[in-house]
């Protein structure tokens, strides 16, 4: 899929949801699992999470899968059938609230402004029409005897994220663990802008406001025609885009966004 896409757009780089849609009208996640440069890792990963959804207590299986107890159960048994678990394109399993306020469920990404990558702790770097199981882990966590998910991705990503990105504008709303994600090298490839999304004082704004504000700037980065979307300088965006209302877009310097909540 990536080779027939643009590769002059800008990339928008997002965290997938703990919300996804269940069920899938795609092949099996097994039949699946080993395709494209990332195929060996991604059966590495989904190797270890059926051994620990099998093997490992409950309150660890918790912090796994980012949980509560009372969830516990259900989620072992999901993790533990993931090979055989159905799929769907990661545009549509996803349900978080901002890919719902950017609109990716219906996304054609062969005619989008932007590229949209999303950093999945099974999948690693994730295309919009990639096959997606319905599935629970967390990206800060621990997979025995892989160790942290972060790292493992970290390494397991970089080159061929670094070539995917080498030369491209990014726009990079990944959070804490998912950033942690992203090598150095890889960002030093591209022309990536980060947003913060902060109060006035310099503290992190609400996070469900914030998801809201995300998806809100990704949906117009998506629906700009190709040459309106090639400059995503901070000044520029925060010229022509509007993350709602009690947002106020102000570039910090040339690689920095911030998105300033008001009220």
């Amino acid at each position: 899929m990536s080779g027939t896409l643009p590769r002059d757009r800008p990339v928008v780089l997002l965290p997938p949801s703990k919300g996804k849609a269940d069920g899938g009208t795609e092949p099996a996640y097994t039949e699946v699992v080993d395709r494209g440069a990332l195929g060996g890792s991604r059966r590495r990963v989904l190797d270890h999470v059926g051994a620990a959804a099998v093997a490992v207590e409950d309150a660890a299986l918790a912090r796994l899968a980012g949980v509560a107890a009372r969830d516990v159960h259900a989620t072992r048994a999901q993790l533990a059938g993931l090979d055989t678990a159905p799929t769907l394109p990661a545009r549509v399993r996803y349900t978080g609230v901002v890919h719902n306020n950017a609109g990716l469920a219906h996304l054609d990404a062969a005619t989008a402004g932007a590229e949209v990558l999303m950093l999945s702790a099974l999948l690693g770097v994730v295309e919009s029409e990639e096959p997606v199981p319905a599935y629970r882990l967390e990206l800060a966590a621990s997979l025995p005897p892989l160790g942290g998910l972060a790292t493992f991705w970290r390494d397991a990503m970089a080159d061929h994220l670094a070539a995917r990105l080498a030369g491209r504008q990014v726009l990079d709303l990944l959070p804490g663990a998912h950033a942690r994600a992203v090598a150095p090298g890889v960002r030093a490839a591209a022309e990536v802008v980060q947003v913060r999304f902060v109060t006035p004082a310099g503290r992190a704004a609400n996070a469900a406001r914030t998801k809201v504000a995300k998806g809100r700037l990704v949906a117009q980065l998506l629906a700009a025609p190709g040459a309106e979307s090639t400059d995503l300088t901070p000044q520029r965006l925060a010229r022509h885009l509007e993350p709602g209302q009690g947002w106020q877009l102000e570039a910090r310097d040339a690689a920095t966004l911030v998105a300033v909540y008001r009220g």
